[in-house]
């Protein structure tokens, strides 16, 4: 994957991740108040990841090819915790 691919991807992927975090905020009236704060705590860490990811999708626009593999990791690490956070968080709803 070449870098322009991988940037439309990531930034896909922020896409969806705004439409999950709205999913999960939607979904908070849902939950009893006794575990809401947990939730609510849960949410921002999935916003601050994605906050996160951003952050280093235009670190891209800065690399070097030398570093390249290591952005490209970078992203993909931030990409799978993000997904994983989600689906964590998903499961308790």
């Amino acid at each position: 994957m070449n870098k322009e691919e991988l940037k439309r991807e990531i930034n896909n992927t922020i896409d969806d991740m705004s439409s999950k975090i709205d999913q999960l905020n939607t979904k908070k009236e849902s939950i009893a108040d006794g575990a809401r704060d947990k939730y609510d705590e849960s949410i921002k860490t999935l916003e601050s990841k994605k906050e996160d990811l951003k952050s280093k999708y235009h670190s891209i626009e800065n690399s070097a090819e030398t570093k390249w593999d290591e952005v490209k990791s970078s992203l993909n690490s931030a990409k799978s915790s993000f997904k994983e956070g989600f689906k964590e968080l998903s499961s308790v709803v």
